[in-house]
């Protein structure tokens, strides 16, 4: 049995980071933007199916995982090596009990909830993505304990087998799925069981089996991902050395076990709950609020929308609004999946100086997280804004970009808000402090409720209403949660390497970015001219955090050969 690869806060980041990105690659330039081109109305059957998925996975699995981190990375800190193998059994079967509930529950939800937001079509997408509920739950134990040892490895790994079987499956059945709906138009069957009369009327009614070809290799993904960390379990198991099993104390028998991790599960679960509460009520409100927006004033929304209809060819608006946001939040979503990251990898170093009663450790760590969540936010949110047509222009014809761009231009603004909800969540929740999120969560989500009612439905404003409402919601989250934190830890943070010097940077990057694009846009063609703007972006920020003095020496010291890199910034006077 090997020994544990326990790798630094940073360290263990850029590994799930590193996962995050290539997922998010291969899911949207592989799978979802070549959904959103075979059909924007078909993306919108997906997108609206993704928003109550997530939710009722995120339920399933409550506050375990978190619980489960904080138990091992407590157990490892204390010494308790045999305690690990005693969490293992127990959440097994927490997770596959949870797992099939949260299973049942998108199959009854398929029976009542497409037809309560004027959707029908995507009852058979609900259908076939329902098992994933039930693998991702119990993927997610092993990943929980891998993540508690402070190894991310098995967790990126699984995350990256997830993304390849998504490509694989659910690329090739979509396709399938449109090409045998024009094969059976082609020689005069019917499409999918229905009539069709002409080649528009035959891809709509394919429409809603392209997005569950889709999602079945969603459900492929994550059977792969279950796979993986059950294979690799069984070979080597935890990384618990012999040595350190014969040294540790008899474990706690398993109900005490179960006790603690309800104990630690339950305050975080509240939280969860409260969070995917809100989560639903949001998706439900924007879809209902745009089926009662349009149901009265379609008319004002369809001149609004003319061109991009007309050039999406689609008859389902809802669809086509609701898939255009999914594109806009393609992108906000990298940024903070990234980020998130942060708070997974945190969480066990934190909850190990909390047990310890290392209170300069702990402060330490908090401001690091921070800090460097603060870095990688605001460059990428400022970009996404300033850049946001270009961006889109990109991958998407011009239809999509006049809906999803002044989206994304507000969202941009918001992903910088966004990133730090979750870093913040996890080092509350590894200090046993999970209440606060949930609480901090209603607020914000009440605020995104009120303006989702009265903005979208709104015809003038329609599903601008949701970028905003986001906006307002984060914002408020992110000040209490920033409050809350710092009077649990009284910590002192230090704003000008905290906000002031990533700020600086990214002023610099943008305006670079801005004038690249502008000036090269002239002379070559806009898409090249939007990728070497990209690239110049990059540089100048990485020059400036140099400049400004903003990486200090103990960010660097937690990278591989981060000692090495230290001397080499150093002797440049580079790094604080």
């Amino acid at each position: 049995m090997p020994q544990r690869n326990k790798q630094s806060f940073l360290h263990g980041a850029l590994i799930l980071s590193a996962a995050a990105i290539l997922n998010k690659i291969v899911g949207a330039l592989f799978f979802k933007i070549p959904l959103q081109r075979i059909n924007n109305s078909a993306y919108g059957y997906f997108e609206a199916v993704y928003n109550i998925y997530i939710p009722i996975y995120i339920v399933s699995t409550a506050g375990f995982p978190v619980a489960v981190s904080r138990m091992v990375s407590q157990s490892l800190a204390l010494g308790r090596y045999r305690d690990i193998r005693a969490i293992k059994r127990v959440v097994n079967r927490v997770f596959l009990l949870t797992g099939s509930c949260g299973m049942l529950a998108m199959v009854i939800a398929s029976f009542f909830y497409p037809d309560y937001v004027g959707m029908p079509n995507i009852r058979l997408t609900m259908l076939v993505m329902a098992p994933s509920v039930f693998f991702c739950c119990i993927a997610t134990a092993y990943r929980g304990i891998y993540e508690g040892s402070r190894n991310m490895i098995p967790t990126a790994i699984s995350q990256t087998l997830e993304a390849i079987g998504k490509l694989l499956f659910g690329l090739a059945l979509a396709a399938g799925a449109l090409h045998l709906g024009q094969w059976q138009f082609e020689h005069g069957f019917k499409v999918f069981g229905k009539t069709a009369e002409t080649a528009q009327q035959a891809l709509d009614i394919s429409l809603p089996y392209i997005a569950a070809g889709g999602m079945v290799g969603v459900t492929a993904g994550s059977f792969f991902s279950f796979s993986y960390l059950l294979a690799r379990y069984r070979r080597f198991g935890s990384g618990i050395s012999k040595q350190e099993l014969e040294s540790s104390p008899p474990p706690y028998p398993v109900r005490s076990i179960f006790r603690m991790l309800l104990k630690i599960a339950f305050p975080i679960a509240i939280g969860t709950l409260a969070t995917e509460l809100t989560t639903m009520i949001d998706v439900v409100s924007l879809q209902k609020s745009l089926a009662v927006v349009y149901d009265r004033h379609g008319d004002i929304i369809r001149e609004i929308y003319s061109s991009a209809i007309a050039q999406s060819r689609t008859n389902d608006v809802l669809a086509f609004l609701t898939g255009n946001r999914g594109i806009a939040m393609t992108f906000v979503n990298l940024v903070p999946n990234i980020t998130l990251t942060f708070g997974i990898s945190a969480l066990p170093v934190i909850t190990s100086a909390w047990a310890l009663k290392d209170k300069k450790q702990l402060r330490k760590m908090v401001s690091t997280v921070l800090r460097i969540t603060v870095m990688v936010a605001l460059p990428a949110g400022l970009g996404l804004s300033v850049l946001a047509k270009p961006i889109l222009n990109l991958i998407y014809e011009p239809h999509n970009v006049v809906v999803a761009g002044p989206q994304l231009q507000v969202l941009g603004l918001a992903v910088v808000f966004i990133c730090l909800v979750a870093p913040i969540n996890a080092m509350l929740q590894a200090i046993g402090r999970a209440d606060v999120p949930a609480k901090i969560v209603l607020v914000g989500g009440a605020v995104k409720l009120v303006l989702n009612v009265l903005l979208i439905q709104n015809p003038y404003i329609n599903i601008m209403g949701s970028a905003y409402s986001t906006f307002a919601c984060y914002i408020v989250m992110v000040v209490l949660s920033l409050y809350s934190l710092f009077k649990v830890v009284k910590a002192r943070i230090y704003w000008k390497s905290a906000f002031l010097k990533p700020l600086i940077a990214s002023i610099l990057c943008i305006a670079a970015a801005w004038a690249a694009n502008g000036l090269l846009a002239r002379v070559i063609s806009a898409k090249l001219a939007v990728v070497i703007a990209i690239a110049a972006a990059v540089i100048v920020y990485l020059l400036a955090l140099l400049w400004i003095k903003a990486i200090k020496r103990e960010d660097v010291l937690m990278l591989p050969k981060g000692q090495k890199i230290a001397q080499i910034l150093e002797k440049y006077d580079w790094i604080g």
